[in-house]
């Protein structure tokens, strides 16, 4: 049963039972969450003067939502559309065909929706493993990225998929560079990372043999996606405005899944870690600020829910993100019941994000104490 509270009258502990909003836009706190001081002091600067809580239950932290959990339901969905992605990318690079009735059912199947969960998408790219093909795996991961970052603009239907496809493809050039060069674990020397720069040309070239070779949106985002708003990118050095809203967004989708991805010679990152990072591309004007902050933001409300490892072994759930500010952290619950605001404690860090089996393997560990 939900009882609605003057804001003066919350106390630390109670839960919230219906998602906090001050313009029916934009939220502040989600359902489920656990209060805690920091929450109830942020929440007295805004406009907010009730809230409805949970009344008469129990302040656990699994009472959070944990829908953002990677599950083998999940996986399944991905494996199948990797699957379908794969073959299509073979066929573009080995025959120079791209059955775009294919594509167009990969893009609206129920499985390529699932993927496109917002929560469960930034989750599963931390998470997911990266067993075959990078190349693929990276493709489809800025794919659903590109499909969530749609929505987030407000894109119509058809400039979301062309954003979609245009991440799809965005990095089929690089099947036809050498393995050696394209999987090499040390530093690329100057003439190895002259050949993988090519690859955004050659992918466009591929591209303008089918039937999207009229499609400049598609053909621009692939080419430019690696172009930098400062004039440091390639393949021709264009700044600002100069690179088209697909190039914007996708230098920024195809850096985040970079850094966030798992591979053999590399462990995955806190997204927390990746923010810094992009927010500091953003102050040197090396990202379009606006599609930065929002996808950020957007990020951060997708990572509410989580159940995270910190850099001293602690199991918690992130239960609040103060969503104003694209570099605060979070406030998070440990499974003692324990709250701590990162903002705070700065000697704690996020050090990842767990899967569900991770989760349920450290349960299992603590029942055992």
């Amino acid at each position: 049963m939900l009882k609605a509270y003057a804001v003066e009258d919350l106390k630390p502990g109670m839960i919230i039972g219906r998602d906090v909003s001050e313009d029916d836009v934009n939220i502040l706190i989600q359902a489920g969450t656990v209060l805690t001081q920091p929450i109830l002091d942020d929440l007295m600067t805004h406009a907010i003067f009730s809230v409805e809580v949970r009344e008469g239950e129990e302040t656990k932290a699994e009472e959070v939502p944990r829908s953002n959990l990677l599950d083998d339901a999940y996986v399944s969905c991905y494996e199948r559309v990797y699957e379908v992605l794969a073959d299509l990318l073979k066929a573009l690079n080995e025959y120079g065909t791209l059955d775009l009735k294919a594509l167009q059912r990969m893009i609206g199947s129920s499985d390529f929706r699932t993927l496109s969960n917002g929560a469960k998408a930034i989750s599963q790219i931390h998470n997911m493993d990266r067993t075959r093909d990078y190349i693929v795996h990276h493709s489809l991961d800025v794919g659903i990225l590109a499909s969530l970052m749609g929505r987030w603009l407000s894109l119509t239907p058809y400039e979301r998929y062309d954003l979609i496809v245009a991440g799809l493809f965005m990095d089929v050039g690089k099947m036809r560079i050498s393995g050696n060069i394209i999987n090499k674990h040390g530093k690329l020397t100057a003439t190895e990372y002259g050949i993988v720069k090519n690859h955004t040309k050659i992918a466009v070239e591929m591209l303008e043999k089918t039937d999207l070779s009229t499609n400049r949106k598609i053909l621009d985002g692939v080419l430019q996606h690696h172009e930098r708003t400062d004039g440091s990118g390639y393949p021709m050095a264009l700044t600002g405005n100069k690179i088209s809203d697909f190039g914007r967004i996708l230098a920024l989708l195809d850096m985040y899944d970079a850094m966030a991805s798992t591979r053999s010679y590399a462990k995955r990152v806190s997204p927390f870690h990746i923010f810094d990072i992009l927010h500091d591309d953003v102050l040197n004007n090396r990202l379009d600020v606006q599609y930065a902050v929002l996808f950020m933001r957007r990020v951060c409300h997708a990572l509410n829910g989580s159940w995270v490892r910190l850099n001293d072994g602690t199991i918690a759930n992130i239960v609040y993100m103060d969503e104003s500010r694209v570099t605060t952290l979070p406030v998070v619950q440990t499974t003692k019941g324990e709250f701590i605001d990162l903002n705070t404690m700065t000697d704690k860090k996020i050090a990842c994000i767990l899967t569900a089996r991770e989760l349920a393997d450290e349960r299992a560990k603590e029942q055992l104490l």
